[in-house]
């Protein structure tokens, strides 16, 4: 039950811009499971979900790993825009 409450929980967020744990309750609930506000917080520690700013200005749960990723690109552009030459010092 719990393997799949967690695979329910990771289809949720990247549908949906889920910012709180009470939303993401009663999206489970809707869902059919039958949970409480401190087993959606266990869950959301266990699922290593993060809240981030999405474009629109509004926070949403995000998997932490997937935010990485995002980061990576983010910097990388960042270096690749900004660096013009490495040499030795």
């Amino acid at each position: 039950m719990k393997k799949k409450r967690h695979e329910r929980i990771l289809e949720l967020i990247s549908r949906y811009s889920i910012d709180t744990q009470e939303e993401l309750l009663h999206r489970l609930q809707e869902s059919g499971f039958r949970v409480t506000q401190a087993t959606v917080s266990r869950d959301i520690k266990e699922l290593r979900l993060v809240k981030v700013l999405s474009p629109d200005g509004k926070y949403r749960y995000m998997r932490a790993e997937e935010k990485a990723r995002q980061n990576d690109v983010k910097f990388s552009s960042l270096f690749q825009d900004s660096a013009v030459a490495v040499d030795y010092a």
